[in-house]
């Protein structure tokens, strides 16, 4: 796992990849935007963090090594209630038309990323009416 510090704290993210550039994009580019971020590369490694500080939101690719991203989703559905954000480049348009209706995903971006979609996507999930976010 890899934390980023960061002079101004908007909201921590945890951003599930396992592709160290998409990682490392995500990463920079948030953390210049006033994010934490903890990057973690599968569903294990995510499910311990989430287990020992809850994120304020979830960046998530759907094909992880060893459990599939939708799993995972349910999963952290079943326990938390944490925005999450589906990034990938192949995946089965059916079953995420489902989680993003029944409420278990928040937004669903196709790679390659829209850094500013994403951007202006969190900041309409974090900001709350009382200020805080």
């Amino acid at each position: 796992m890899q934390d980023q510090e960061i002079p101004e704290n908007k909201g921590h993210i945890l951003i599930i990849e396992d592709e160290q550039e998409v990682n490392e994009l995500l990463k920079d580019f948030l953390n210049i935007h006033g994010y934490l971020t903890t990057i973690v590369n599968n569903g294990t490694e995510a499910w311990k963090f989430i287990k020992s500080e809850t994120p304020d939101l979830i960046i998530t690719d759907l094909l992880l090594p060893g459990e599939h991203g939708l799993d995972l989703i349910n999963q952290i559905n079943d326990e938390f209630f944490i925005p999450i954000i589906v990034i990938s480049g192949i995946y089965k348009s059916k079953e995420i038309h489902k989680s993003i209706e029944c409420g278990c995903v928040t937004a669903f971006f196709e790679k390659p990323l829209e850094l500013k979609k994403i951007l202006r996507k969190i900041e309409a999930i974090l900001v709350t009416p009382s200020g805080n976010g």
